[in-house]
């Protein structure tokens, strides 16, 4: 009879940390499923519509300009650089910390 009792009580424990991990499934699931039911709304929205025309087809809305940055625009360094042969190495290290 005490081992009977026993196997009980354990198949008991076992069961209810099953039902415990389980309705903790159940929430991170329930959470993914609004996160995705977002996404769909937020998809579906003008706003996402719009950036995405913006983004892959380069449109524009009437009165707003554009500006077009060209890869390869080649960057002038600052002047001071070119001075950086008759600089003391203490002056080096400031210019490069400021």
């Amino acid at each position: 009879m005490l081992f009977t009792v026993g196997r009980l009580a354990y198949r008991n424990y076992e069961l209810n940390t099953e039902e415990a991990n389980l309705k903790n499934d159940i929430a991170v699931l329930q959470n993914e499923i609004q996160s995705l039911k977002n996404q769909i709304v937020y998809y579906q929205s003008d706003a996402y519509k719009e950036k995405m025309i913006r983004a892959k087809l380069g449109m524009k809305k009437e009165g707003e300009k554009v500006i077009v940055i060209t890869p390869g625009a080649e960057i002038k360094e600052v002047a001071y650089e070119a001075d950086e042969e008759n600089m003391t190495n203490p002056q080096k290290w400031l210019n490069y910390f400021f």
